[in-house]
């Protein structure tokens, strides 16, 4: 792996870990407001822990970046794996209108194919 690479991987990794914090800080936002709705008490169990899945989704896809390094050549096929993963997460971030969380996965996914396509 190039340095280019390497320091493009560091960065898609950095801004996961950016987004996964940013999406963690809304935890216990939700977790309070859904408590004090009138839903079901299924939801009202169920709906803080789904909503913490996607900031250990994007910690692992980091933690899978970063092990790439170790990889030797097979890491570009990991890479060109999660950019295609983390854009699909930019996707559905775009679709639920969440401009500033799409941008951010995007670039990361940019920099994690960079990363694998480079030679």
């Amino acid at each position: 792996m190039s340095q280019l690479a390497k320091i493009s991987n560091i960065f898609g990794g950095i801004f996961l870990i950016i987004m996964a914090l940013f999406h963690g800080s809304g935890y216990s936002y939700i977790s309070e407001m859904i408590h004090s709705s009138n839903t079901e008490d299924f939801l009202k169990d169920i709906v803080p822990t789904l909503f913490i899945h996607p900031s250990i989704h994007l910690l692992g896809l980091a933690a899978f970046g970063f092990l790439a390094f170790f990889l030797g050549p097979a890491s570009k096929k990991v890479l060109v794996t999660i950019a295609i993963l983390v854009f699909i997460d930019a996707l559905l971030g775009f679709f639920i209108g969440g401009i500033v969380p799409g941008l951010l996965l995007s670039l990361a996914a940019f920099c994690f194919l960079f990363a694998g396509l480079s030679k």
